[in-house]
């Protein structure tokens, strides 16, 4: 028998996997599904694909939720809680329960539409939705895509997108310093890599990478940094590991250039990371999505660019698409998303479901 969608909360809660390792995950989804007379496929190493189909030969909506959880330590007490050391922090326990329940409205209420449901795996890391693209081809006709992203910055009954690019481009960068190692005592006979490392940062935060101007939107940061093995000798290497985060990929991709032609200077090099694009949302499906959540009595915000980075970008560069903030604030007290105390209610979990079910409905309508 077929979990509710809050059931099926309670359980992937309990059990958080990280990137490309939601393998009960994937299992858990998978029996359920099945459960509702579905044939889910295996995509992208640990994810699923659902193809509901009601119209031979016309296209199909396709709506995303992610799958993977973050090494954090839980702190909520609630009685589902994490059975390890990791935690659906990101509320991606919910994105996959609203799915599901999408799914099963869908499956019981015979509601008509071509839709492929994916749950993606290794959102937070290593950016899975570039694979599901690459495995899915152009097999599924797909005329549009969707995906929220559940916060409690909004309240319940609160949705928030933006025209443009809502979340920036995001590419995490690595600037690497070799040196030469010395005894303390003998300190001249060595290359300071630390020293090295801090000269560059010193430089770095005394030039203007930042810019707030629309169009032009960018933020660098460094946050980790190591170096050296032992106190009493000159460290032979340093590490400092931060992200570019900007509102075009090109944007992004220069200002890489710029600080890896810097840091030749300071005997340095940068290695890049994971690159995300921009969520980067249609117009035409902005301006529905408004007038949807008019008639669904929900309350949209423009929020604005954020420089939160999402995978999601892959999405929107193969198709339009659509994606935005759902509230799941029900209490005063707000957490922040990657907090160990982040739990949205239960309650959110049929109220958000509701409002996928009619929205993808909409989008169906849409499609000539």
């Amino acid at each position: 028998m077929a979990m509710s969608p809050i059931e099926l909360r309670h359980k992937l809660h309990m059990n958080p996997e990280l990137a490309f390792n939601e393998f009960s995950t994937q299992a858990i989804l998978e029996e359920n599904l099945e459960n509702l007379g579905l044939h889910p496929v295996k995509i992208a190493k640990t994810g699923l694909l659902v193809y509901i189909e009601r119209e031979k030969n016309k296209p199909s909506i396709l709506y995303r939720a992610d799958m993977d959880a973050l090494p954090i330590i839980e702190d909520t007490g609630c009685e589902f809680s994490s059975r390890n050391n990791n935690m659906h922090a990101c509320g991606h326990d919910i994105h996959m329960s609203v799915m599901y329940g999408v799914i099963k409205r869908i499956i019981e209420e015979d509601i008509p539409g071509n839709f492929v449901f994916v749950f993606q795996p290794a959102e937070e890391t290593i950016g899975g939705a570039k694979y599901v693209i690459d495995e899915m081809r152009e097999k599924y006709k797909v005329a549009c895509a969707t995906a929220l992203h559940v916060t409690d910055e909004y309240a319940l009954g609160e949705v928030a997108s933006s025209s443009g690019t809502l979340f920036a481009c995001a590419m995490e960068i690595t600037a690497k310093f070799r040196g030469r190692s010395a005894h303390i005592a003998q300190k001249q006979n060595g290359v300071d890599a630390m020293k090295n490392a801090v000269t560059f940062l010193n430089h770095f935060y005394n030039t203007p990478y930042d810019n707030d101007s629309t169009g032009s939107r960018l933020l660098v940061g460094f946050g980790k940094m190591f170096a050296g093995s032992v106190r009493n000798a000159v460290a032979d290497f340093a590490q400092v590991e931060g992200s570019i985060r900007g509102e075009k990929l090109e944007l992004v991709v220069d200002t890489f250039s710029e600080i890896e032609k810097t840091l030749v200077d300071y005997g340095g090099t940068l290695e890049r990371g994971s690159l995300y694009p921009p969520v980067v949302n249609d117009e035409r499906l902005l301006g529905l999505f408004k007038h949807f959540t008019s008639s669904a009595n929900l309350r949209y915000i423009d929020c604005g660019m954020k420089y939160t980075g999402e995978d999601f970008g892959f999405f929107t560069m193969k198709y339009p698409s659509l994606m935005f903030w759902a509230g799941v604030r029900t209490k005063e007290q707000s957490h922040g998303l990657h907090n160990p105390h982040f739990l949205p209610d239960d309650e959110v979990i049929p109220s958000l479901t509701d409002s996928m079910v009619k929205w993808l409905s909409e989008l169906w309508n849409s499609i000539d």
